[in-house]
């Protein structure tokens, strides 16, 4: 209703064309970087897919579940989404990072509390904030 009475009651603009498509519904040939898509009436499209190798090396044994298929100006574009399961390990460490204005510090602590490892950066945000600060001030007079 709303988008109706923005555009002046007329029928509404397509902005967009996307489709999400489920694993059923297409399959994905890492090896030979063709996509198939199931079409209705049993119709089949196969795409080629423009990515490197490392790319795609980078998800081989990687379960892909969905995806996103956007239609720009004449060019197509895909979005494959992959998943695996992680197994969860015991942490051995907790890592504490605190920024202040000049300084990182980074520690390391065993599960019992100890301190494994502490490392301070200094960092040059203190510096750009002052003179950030002066370059205010100095505008601030001039408008006066």
């Amino acid at each position: 209703m709303d988008s109706a009475r923005s555009n002046g009651g007329k029928k509404p603009v397509l902005r967009e064309l996307t489709a999400r498509i489920d694993r059923y519904d297409y399959k994905l040939d890492l090896d030979n970087m063709i996509l198939t898509l199931k079409i209705h009436s049993s119709h089949e499209v196969k795409l080629k897919l423009l990515a490197s190798k490392e790319r795609v090396e980078k998800f081989r044994g990687w379960g892909n579940y969905e995806l996103v298929v956007k239609y720009d100006d004449e060019s197509f574009w895909v979005s494959v989404y992959f998943k695996r399961v992680v197994e969860s390990v015991k942490p051995k460490t907790v890592m504490a990072i605190d920024l202040n204005f000049d300084n990182l510090t980074l520690a390391v602590f065993t599960l019992n509390g100890r301190v494994a490892r502490l490392k301070r950066f200094e960092t040059p945000l203190r510096k750009i904030l002052t003179h950030a600060v002066v370059l205010q001030e100095d505008t601030v007079l001039h408008r006066v």
